[in-house]
C-alpha cells in the first residue's frame, strides 16, 4: 500500500512540474513578443508627432521645412501642428496623437510655468519624446529623455559682449525688444546679454518690450521707441532676427537705419547681409535647420532604443564682419 501511494505522489509531482515548465514557456515567449514590439527595426517608416508653439514664427517655420525636408529623406512620417502659443492647445494635440499612435513626439513648448502638465503627460504616455528649443520648467525637467537646443544664455552673453564692445567705457542706453515673455529662450537670452552690460554700470536698459518673436509686432515697438525716445536710443538689442527685421524697417522709415547700433541673437539671411553691410554690428549663431534636423535624429536614436544626451547642445559663436561669409542664413 505504501508503495503503491509512492508511485501515486511521483506521478502527481512529474504532471505538475510539466506544468510548470509549460506556463513558464508561455509566459516566456509572451514577454520576448512584448519586448520585441517596443522598438521598431531601423528600416521600418517611423510616424513622429511635432507641435510648436509658434511654428509660424520665421524662425520656425524655415526650422519645420528643414525638418520636413529631413524626413522625407529617412523614411519618417513628420506630422507638425501649430500650438499657437497655448500649452493646453499642444496638450490636446499630444494626447490625439497618443490616442492615434506615433512612434515618438516632438515637443517644441512656449513660455516655461505652462509646460508641467504637458511633460507629465508625455512620461506617463510611453511613447518616446523629446523637447526642442526651449527647457520645460525646472520641476519637471528630469522627466525629459533629451533636450534638443541651444545655450541661449551663452547666446546673450555673446549679444552682449558685441553691445558693450561698441558702447564702450562711455556706455549708453539700450533699448531691448523682447521675444514672448516666459519663454526658456527669452529668459536666458536676456539673463546672458544682461550679465555681460551690467558689469558697466554706465549702460542703462531705457526700455524694453516684448514683441512675441513677430517681425510686424517688432517694427509697432521701434516706432514707439523712436517717438518716445529719440536720440536717447545708443543701441537696439532685438532678441531674433524677424524681430531685428521688424526694428530696422522702423528705423529706416525714420531715418536712422544705420546711425543707430544693432545688436541681435541668431542667424536669419536678413541679419547676415546687413552686418556684411555694416548696418547691424553682430549676432550669435543658431542654426534652426541643423537644430531640426538634430532633433529628429536624436529621437530616431531614442525610439530605437539608444542612449542619447541630456541636453543636445547646438553650436553657437559671435558672428560679424568679420566672419559672416562663413555663414548660411535662413
Amino acid at each position: 500500500m505504501k508503495r503503491r501511494k509512492s508511485q501515486f505522489v511521483v506521478v502527481l509531482l512529474c504532471i505538475a512540474a510539466l506544468l510548470l515548465t509549460a506556463c513558464n514557456s508561455s509566459t516566456k515567449g509572451s514577454e520576448d513578443s512584448g519586448n520585441s514590439g517596443e522598438k521598431k527595426s531601423s528600416d521600418e517608416k517611423l510616424n513622429i508627432f511635432y507641435t510648436n508653439a509658434i511654428l509660424t514664427a520665421p524662425y520656425c517655420a524655415v526650422q519645420q521645412k528643414a525638418m520636413q525636408k529631413y524626413a522625407d529623406e529617412n523614411n519618417i512620417n513628420l506630422q507638425s501642428v501649430d500650438g499657437k502659443e497655448d500649452a493646453q492647445t499642444q496638450l490636446d494635440q499630444i494626447k490625439n496623437a497618443v490616442t492615434q499612435g506615433v512612434d515618438g513626439i516632438i515637443y517644441f513648448p512656449g513660455d516655461q510655468a505652462s509646460t508641467i502638465p504637458v511633460v507629465r503627460y508625455l512620461d506617463e504616455s510611453g511613447v518616446p519624446f523629446i523637447v526642442l528649443n526651449s527647457k520645460v520648467d525646472e520641476s519637471v525637467e528630469e522627466l525629459v529623455p533629451s533636450y534638443v537646443g541651444s545655450d541661449y544664455e551663452a547666446m546673450g552673453e555673446i549679444a552682449g559682449e558685441i553691445a558693450a564692445d561698441i558702447l564702450g567705457e562711455e556706455g549708453g542706453n539700450i533699448a531691448i525688444i523682447n521675444g514672448l515673455l516666459g519663454t526658456e529662450v527669452q529668459l536666458s537670452t536676456y539673463e546672458g546679454f544682461q550679465k555681460i552690460i551690467s558689469q558697466n554700470p554706465k549702460i542703462k536698459i531705457l526700455a524694453e518690450q516684448a514683441a512675441d518673436w513677430d517681425t510686424a509686432k517688432a517694427m509697432t515697438v521701434m516706432e514707439d521707441y523712436l517717438t518716445t525716445f529719440g536720440d536717447e536710443i545708443d543701441l537696439v538689442f532685438a532678441m531674433d532676427s524677424g524681430m531685428t527685421k521688424g526694428a530696422a524697417s522702423a528705423m529706416q522709415d525714420a531715418g536712422v537705419y544705420g546711425d543707430i547700433p544693432v545688436v541681435t541673437s541668431d542667424q536669419g539671411q536678413f541679419v547676415l547681409d546687413a552686418i556684411a553691410a555694416g548696418d547691424i554690428k553682430g549676432t550669435a549663431k543658431q542654426d534652426p535647420q541643423e537644430e531640426g534636423e538634430l532633433a529628429l535624429q536624436t529621437l530616431v536614436r531614442l525610439i530605437h532604443g539608444e542612449e542619447v544626451e541630456k541636453w543636445v547642445k547646438l553650436p553657437t559663436e559671435i558672428i560679424d564682419k568679420e566672419n559672416v561669409d562663413q555663414f548660411v542664413g535662413y
